[in-house]
């Protein structure tokens, strides 16, 4: 699984599965800490400094956590990050988003880009109260060819 930027959750699911965390250059020190830490506890925890690309392979992640996606103000900012996920995702691969809120508006908007993103089988569930996740499977591919191809003028 490929962890977003959230370097606690990356390290708490590494106890359970292989995590490659994603972090920006800013995060650098406390991203060198948590590889520490993984690496004493053995922990099966990839750390990688990433810029606006994301450094992955076509059709090589299973599934990629979002972290706080209701957090980014700009609606076309977050639906441009969901599409850039999509090319690295497996068929039926996972895009998940984990949130903060109790707002159904916000609750409302996280789907509304998941939707633009032409992800499909969308779901909403609430582990515990303020928290959100949100769930949704990749495109088929010609959809997500279809949806990825610029407009010819």
């Amino acid at each position: 699984m490929v962890v977003l930027s959230t370097l606690w959750l990356a390290e708490t699911l590494a106890a359970e599965m292989p995590i490659l965390a994603l972090v920006e250059e800013e995060k650098r020190t406390a991203a060198l800490r948590s590889q520490k830490r993984a690496r004493r506890t053995g922990l099966p925890l990839t750390i990688v400094m990433a810029a606006s690309e994301l450094p992955l392979a076509p059709a090589s992640v299973g599934a990629v956590l979002v972290d706080s996606l209701v957090d980014i103000e700009e609606p076309s900012t977050a639906a441009e990050l969901l599409l850039a996920v999509l090319p690295t995702l497996q068929p039926g691969g996972l895009v998940i988003s984990l949130d903060a809120t109790k707002n159904p508006e916000l609750e409302s908007r996280v789907s509304s880009m998941f939707l633009a993103a032409s992800l499909t089988h969308i779901e909403q569930k609430r582990p515990r109260e303020g928290a959100l996740l949100t769930v949704a499977q990749a495109p088929h591919d010609a959809v997500a060819t279809a949806r990825l191809r610029p407009l010819s003028a």
